[in-house]
């Protein structure tokens, strides 16, 4: 009787994790790069003098990553090299277009320069054509490039896409 509890509880997490939000944020001008799933996990791309470092937080546990940081590896005998079989490309261009699709934009503001004069001339037609409510693109002749990304997607949903189309590959 009391294991209800915690399966319970293991459940509603589970569930969380496949159907809460996972929020991208792109923010160039404040230098904020986050990827979230509320409650549960955070990792912030943080600039250093090391052009930058990684901090994640699981379940509010503070953890710092340094990708630039060479790691000595322990003494020992080296493996030998396997040759590499060549790896067969699965999947579809359907899948990767309903996996895009799962993706939701809150908020997009582009402000760019290409340093390409002409580019720049034929950019300005097409972005106002795709401007809307939550989506403002623009180019500029200054030198400029600012960019603020609100993304967001679920996790279940990813998955659903994933199994519908791997089980369409068995019939």
């Amino acid at each position: 009787m009391i294991w209800y509890i915690p399966i319970s509880l293991l459940i509603l997490l589970l569930l969380w994790i496949l159907l809460g939000p996972v929020i991208i944020f792109l923010d160039t001008d404040n230098h904020r790069y986050l990827v979230v799933l509320p409650g549960v996990f955070k990792a912030a791309v943080v600039p250093s003098k090391d052009l930058f470092h990684i901090r994640v937080w699981i379940f509010f546990i503070p953890y710092s990553f340094n990708p630039f940081r060479v790691r000595r590896k322990k003494g020992g005998k080296e493996k030998p090299v396997k040759k590499k079989k060549p790896k067969k490309i699965s999947g579809s261009i359907k899948m990767g277009i309903d996996a895009v699709r799962c993706f939701r934009i809150r908020k997009l503001f582009l402000d760019m320069d290409t340093d390409d004069f002409m580019l720049n001339a034929w950019l300005i037609p097409a972005f106002s054509f795709v401007n809307s409510g939550n989506i403002q693109m623009r180019t500029n002749f200054t030198g400029n490039f600012s960019l603020l990304l609100d993304m967001r997607t679920r996790i279940g949903t990813l998955l659903w896409v994933f199994i519908k189309y791997r089980i369409k590959s068995f019939f």
